[in-house]
């Protein structure tokens, strides 16, 4: 990775000593050419304030910790995230767009997250701005992030679930239910992403457990039913048998999540629309 950052500034700065030998070499041969009547002092102090706003680009580079193919376009729902998880769903308060991931796979309020925006290149997205209090339990386990304005304007956003499909609409039912997600666990590495699933049978109004596959990588991985509605998201390989019987997998029920966000937050589904449910009839969970 090092060498391939030093080799691509060494390669952007040859190229700006070529672009300037030719400049000067073309102005001791000719002479300058006389300025277009169009290009007045008003419309120069017009490009000259322009060009002092600027824009400013996410961090990007080389995509060396998400290999595979990028299914969708931008930041994607389900995507890879480069300390080795995997993102959720798209969320918006009208305003914004964010993506959610696990909040174990994060370090605070206010860090960067980077992900994959297209087959060759991961950029930082955006902040942290809300995560879950403590360690990250079962039921108790979620990080939002806000992705930068030009990161949208540039890469784009999908909200559609690679292979598996949804979200669509919130469950906010207590099952048992089939679910399915897509997460990019390999072992102790992440990768191009695969499906899995299994058996919901445990429904609590604040996390939800199943019998199924699962691997380390694919933590904050976003789960719908067999139907595509959002369950949650996927944080615990291992979880207490005696709250999750019978369960070897678990997450946040996405009810929780929206109640945790507040009023003003909703889930963006596949077609662009967005759902919004934060109340179940469950067993009893945290009361956030």
């Amino acid at each position: 990775m090092r060498i391939r950052v030093l080799a691509a500034i060494a390669a952007i700065a040859a190229l700006s000593l070529v672009g300037t030998s030719t400049a000067a070499a073309a102005s001791t041969s000719t002479p300058d050419r006389a300025k277009p009547r169009w290009f007045t002092k008003k419309f120069q102090k017009k490009l000259r304030k322009a060009d002092e706003r600027g824009i400013k680009l996410s961090n990007e580079r080389i995509n060396t910790a998400c290999p595979g193919v990028q299914t969708g376009k931008g930041v994607q729902a389900n995507g890879c995230i480069v300390t080795g998880c995997t993102a959720n769903f798209i969320f918006t308060d009208g305003a914004n767009k964010y993506v959610g991931t696990a909040r174990h796979c994060v370090s605070s309020v206010g860090s960067r997250v980077a992900m994959q925006v297209d087959t060759t290149t991961v950029a930082d997205i955006g902040t942290v701005t809300q995560m879950t209090p403590g360690e990250g339990v079962p039921g108790n386990d979620f990080a939002l992030v806000r992705i930068d304005a030009d990161v949208v304007q540039k890469w784009g956003v999908d909200p559609a679930i690679p292979v598996v499909g949804g979200p669509n609409g919130v469950y906010t039912g207590c099952g048992p239910e089939p679910i399915k997600f897509y997460g990019h666990g390999y072992a102790a590495a992440v990768s191009q992403g695969k499906p899995g699933g299994g058996l919901a049978t445990n429904w609590n109004n604040d996390g939800f457990g199943w019998s199924g596959s699962g691997l380390p990588g694919d933590s904050g991985a976003g789960v719908v039913t067999s139907g595509g509605q959002a369950a949650g998201d996927l944080t615990h390989l291992i979880v207490n048998l005696g709250e999750y019987p019978g369960s070897n997998m678990a997450g946040m029920r996405a009810t929780a999540i929206l109640r945790f966000l507040g009023a003003g937050y909703s889930i963006v589904n596949a077609d662009g629309s967005t759902a919004r449910a934060d109340t179940t009839n469950c067993s009893s969970g945290l009361p956030f």
